[in-house]
């Protein structure tokens, strides 16, 4: 047979864009439009949704755009310094500080051609001239801080780049930092045509203008979550002309149904069956694999890959960023895990939470709404301190969402009680 697929090109989490990728037209064309209304875009939705297959199924990485994946360690200078290095950009570190405290940078721009390059910036030049192919070379020498975004700029357009700055992984970033980029991304926009892409995970859609309400105008978002039914059914049947199988019409609607609207889930359910089936490239007979019941079990099966993970979230996260008297941060993860997995996908206000957790406080006379509001607001710090990346509690325009579709299957498949003493309460 020819055209073989594998499994794994076909079905389940892969680095590439799986062959199975679906176009949504409230996703995928709005894309497509406003990657031509020159301003940044903000790609953000619950983890393993499509984000970064959106991206790379419009943008050819190196040639359309740069990419840049963050890490908790990520700093703003590190940050643009390496999109300097991915700009082709040669650079090296000074001894000098700027006023900012980091060490500058001095970059070497280089132009070629029978016309020599022209650096309008100030520095130090270096002109080669060869007679013989009659080919000239300036090197300039630009000296500037990585933490300034004026200078960034000022040396992107000496190189007349014009791709976008994809900022993978944005919400790994400190939220001060993220802030901070906020405030570079109105610098881009205002002095430089150079426009950037930034991916997170998170759902409110104007989370850089709550940072920053000057990118109003500035920045469009595309939610990736907008996964309908029909896109996750038809997820899985493009994959049955590929593999040369089908799973019956019940197993499609309950893997549709079991995934919670999350289409990295649904790609993990789909490759189980085939690997218990043993389909590993496509079939040279058509076969028809999978029961309701596997689809039960494969979904507790996935629970249980991810159990150990959540059992020291829930840990981690109820010690908060200290120890309290109120011990607000077990109780807000309490208050979690005993709530509909609607309302935690649709995300929950401080009020109903502070009601709902006054029910079982023991110091529910002294507990107060502001105490709940306030812990809420660090949700993102109490995560970041103590490492627990992707996050899995998202706190942005006064809800609370939970932004992980295997967390939700987790709780779906642990009772209260273990929920609870895993907490700590």
């Amino acid at each position: 047979m020819q055209n073989r697929k594998k499994l794994s090109d076909v079905y389940g989490t892969t680095r590439r864009i799986p062959l199975t990728y679906q176009s949504r037209k409230n996703v995928d064309e709005r894309f497509v439009n406003d990657l031509t209304r020159d301003k940044h875009i903000a790609i953000h939705g619950s983890s393993k949704q499509g984000k970064s297959c959106l991206r790379k199924y419009h943008l050819e990485d190196d040639k359309d755009c740069i990419t840049i994946q963050c890490t908790r360690d990520t700093t703003r200078a590190i940050l643009y310094e390496m999109v300097l290095k991915k700009a082709g950009l040669d650079y090296e570190i000074t001894e000098s500080k700027s006023i900012t405290g980091n060490h500058k940078v001095q970059v070497r721009i280089e132009g070629e051609g029978k016309i020599p390059f022209v650096s309008k910036a100030s520095g130090s030049g270096e002109y080669e001239y060869n007679r013989e192919n009659e080919a000239s070379t300036e090197k300039k020498y630009l000296q500037i801080d990585l933490g300034n975004p004026n200078d960034i700029v000022r040396v992107l357009q000496q190189t007349n780049f014009d791709k976008f700055i994809v900022i993978e992984d944005f919400h790994y970033l400190d939220e001060e930092i993220q802030q901070n980029l906020a405030f570079d991304l109105k610098v881009f926009f205002d002095v430089s045509q150079i426009n950037f892409i930034i991916i997170g995970v998170w759902l409110e859609s104007n989370k850089l203008i709550l940072f920053n309400g000057d990118l109003v105008g500035r920045v469009t978002s595309i939610n990736a979550d907008s996964w309908t039914p029909s896109d996750l059914n038809k997820v899985i049947r493009n994959g049955f002309s590929l593999m040369n199988i089908s799973f019956p019409d019940d197993v499609v609607e309950l893997a549709t149904e079991a995934c919670q609207g999350n289409v990295g889930l649904l790609q993990e359910i789909c490759y189980k069956i085939c690997e218990e089936n043993e389909i590993w490239t496509t079939q040279v007979e058509h076969k028809v694999i999978g029961t309701t019941k596997d689809v039960t079990r494969l979904v507790a099966q996935i629970s249980d890959e991810h159990a150990a993970r959540y059992k020291n979230f829930l840990s981690k996260f109820g010690e908060g960023l200290g120890t309290t008297e109120l011990e607000m941060y077990k109780w807000i993860a309490w208050n979690v895990v005993n709530s509909e997995i609607n309302d935690l996908k649709r995300g929950m206000k401080p009020n109903v939470i502070f009601q709902k957790i006054r029910s079982e406080h023991p110091k529910k006379d002294t507990l107060q709404q502001n105490n709940v509001s306030a812990a809420l607001e660090r949700v993102g710090k109490v995560q970041y301190k103590h490492k627990l990346q992707p996050i899995i509690f998202d706190y942005t325009n006064d809800e609370l969402v939970v932004v992980d579709a295997n967390f939700l299957v987790f709780i779906e498949n642990h009772s209260n009680e273990e929920l609870t003493t895993m907490i700590g309460l």
